[in-house]
């Protein structure tokens, strides 16, 4: 995250997740498996590196932040389950326990820095830098407030990076990348290529003669397994949500009004004012410039006159304004007013106030609608909670999900055969199944008729249940059941075939110097122009793309899109090759490279020598393996 901070080319609120999600070094440790199970140690410890160790509860707020980071990056909930699906756990655990081998190593080696450099660093921090480039107090408090992140802990984070950094600043030097790794890398990025191509389609191998019915069970026999059934079950199904039973929940007016009441003041915004200041590098300066403007002089002309930035500080209620000495200032203006000078925290200040927006209570009418949502909703989870009770409490009973449902009067759905992947036999897919990767996962693990635990849909706060009332294991279709298929298949594959043996002659007559014209007769001829490696062209796939980068100039290539039956027949007309070297940029994206695999061994070997030790039962426990969820 402090690296996020210092990143200019992007937003900040990317530049934050980036580093985030790389963590300090942008790898991933393969230390899994070299650590000793824990022996002796407090359960509250996930690992030890060295006399360095790495709590339970520093690794579970950092893996809970990454969620929550990742999450908000796709914007829908990241759970548990899906980042230890994508090793996320184990990246999280990786990055701190590089950053205890390195603290341990630079304590040993009594690396410090002072507080004077720490704060010249921050300083320095292109995110923390306003409109002006300057640094901006207030942008510096609203990104650490929106980071969890006080002053302290962050400059005591910083400090420790900032030793880890000498550390590693440290290791072989300026690594130079040789010119031959250099000009590959840069005819990889630069090089592009023209081609001019036809497409074969299924139109141009005419028709395919229907197939005998031996060549049909010939080809059937040869590829049994392609027909094969999956393996179907049978579900009931009982889903209960808040949204579900929302609308069955009955509020009074009396209730409403009851309830705007309460949260009268909570949905009140409060009285906000846009701000502008001026910094000034010394009270005799911002004492000078006050004279000018208490004489009349305009705000504008005395910025422009001293060379300085007005700063606009947003539009922003009192408590927003971290800077207690210029909220105090800014909310005793009348507007179009400037202030006397301010010392602040970070120099001396005057502000501007802008506009004043009042404080503002929406009225009754206003959010009636979406409160009576809410308050049903709410009133609905009780409900749902009931619920959950009542059929946890029937099954232990012993009442089947069918028998539960007509008791307490609920819905049950009922799939007679859907595959793992939610189609049925007739291959159409199952609709409006709740939380269906969930569920399915669950379902094609369970054992028939024995009694399952629920699925605890959290985020929502619902519940399903289900029971495998019958398992049909993956079976051969018999030859019967599969000819409609077979016989479409083998008629795609023939045309296949037929339109490979046309773009093969095709080819030929290319390669011994024909124009397309009469290597391709009737059909049209398509051009690409200054395509690269990562080009997008509409029919033609990454693959084919790839194969005109190994196509020589003026020769000719073949391309299967999509893995259909349809070709590209293509000839490389231009191989465009930068005259230009390298640009430095990328110089220095590899040398950069090469410095982080040295230190990524240097890592790695620093975990080896110091000893490392995981707890994988604490892991297990912040990460939640194990628990139904």
């Amino acid at each position: 995250m402090l690296q996020g901070f210092r990143a200019g080319s992007r937003s900040i609120l990317t530049q934050i997740f980036l580093f985030m999600l790389m963590g300090l070094l942008i790898v991933s440790f393969a230390f899994w498996g070299i650590g000793d199970v824990f022996r002796g140690f407090g359960a509250q410890t996930v690992a030890k590196v060295g006399s360095a160790e790495i709590r339970v509860e520093q690794y579970r707020r950092a893996f809970n932040d990454r969620l929550q980071d990742i999450g908000r990056q796709i914007n829908r909930p990241f759970t548990a389950d899906q980042a230890r699906a994508m090793g996320v756990d184990r990246q999280v655990l990786a990055e701190l326990v590089a950053e205890a081998a390195l603290d341990e190593k630079t304590r040993k080696m009594g690396l410090t820095i002072t507080d004077a450099m720490v704060r010249d660093r921050v300083l320095q921090f292109a995110g923390f830098k306003g409109a002006d480039g300057n640094f901006d107090p207030v942008r510096y408090q609203t990104l650490l407030r929106n980071n969890n992140y006080t002053e302290a802990t962050f400059l005591t984070a910083e400090k420790r990076l900032a030793i880890r950094q000498q550390l590693l600043g440290a290791l072989g030097g300026e690594a130079v990348p040789p010119k031959v790794l250099t000009d590959a890398f840069w005819r990889l990025q630069s090089e592009t290529r023209a081609i001019e191509f036809v497409r074969l389609t299924r139109e141009q191998a005419g028709t395919i003669p229907a197939a005998s019915e031996d060549d049909l069970k010939k080809y059937f026999e040869a590829n049994k397994a392609a027909f094969r059934a999956p393996e179907y079950r049978t579900l009931r199904i009982l889903y209960v949500s808040p949204q579900a039973l929302a609308k069955d929940v009955v509020i009074s007016d009396e209730e409403l009004k009851k309830s705007y009441d309460q949260i009268k003041e909570r949905i009140t915004t409060p009285e906000r004012r846009q701000l502008e200041q001026i910094a000034f590098a010394s009270p005799d300066a911002a004492k000078a410039a006050a004279d000018r403007l208490g004489k009349g002089e305009k705000f504008e002309a005395v910025a422009k006159d001293l060379k300085l930035e007005i700063v606009p500080l947003g539009t922003l209620a009192r408590n927003d304004i971290v800077d207690a000495a210029v909220a105090e200032a800014a909310f005793a203006l009348a507007q179009g007013a400037t202030s006397q000078p301010v010392t602040g925290r970070f120099g001396p200040v005057i502000v501007r106030l802008v506009k004043i927006e009042p404080q503002r209570t929406p009225p009754f009418d206003e959010v009636s609608k979406a409160l009576r949502e809410d308050l049903q909703v709410r009133q609905a989870v009780t409900r749902v909670q009931n619920l959950h009770d009542k059929v946890e409490d029937e099954r232990g009973a012993g009442l089947t999900i069918e028998e539960i449902g007509k008791k307490l009067n609920l819905p049950v759905i009922s799939v007679d055969a859907i595959d793992r992947s939610g189609r049925r036999p007739d291959g159409t897919q199952v609709a409006d199944l709740p939380s269906a990767e969930t569920l399915l996962s669950n379902a094609f693990q369970a054992q028939k008729n024995v009694e399952t635990d629920a699925i605890e849909l959290r985020e929502t706060r619902s519940t399903i249940w289900f029971e495998v009332v019958d398992i049909k294991p993956a079976r051969d279709r018999t030859f019967e059941e599969a000819k409609a298929s077979v016989e479409t298949r083998w008629k795609e594959e023939q045309a296949g075939k037929k339109l490979g043996e046309l773009a093969t002659e095709m080819q030929k007559k290319l390669d011994g110097g024909a124009t397309f014209a009469a290597a391709a007769p009737g059909l049209k001829v398509e051009k690409a122009e200054k395509l690269n490696r990562a080009s997008s062209v509409p029919g033609v796939d990454a693959n084919t793309i790839a194969r005109v980068f190994l196509t020589a100039k003026d020769k000719s290539g073949i391309g299967t899109p999509d893995a259909s039956a349809d070709r590209v027949v293509f000839r490389v007309v231009s191989v465009d090759i930068p005259a230009n070297a390298p640009p430095a940029q990328l110089i220095q994206q590899l040398t950069q490279s090469i410095q982080e695999d040295v230190q990524v061994q240097y890592v790695n070997r620093l975990q080896t020598d110091l000893g490392l030790r995981l707890n994988e039962a604490a892991i297990r426990q912040v990460t939640g393996v194990g628990e139904q969820r």
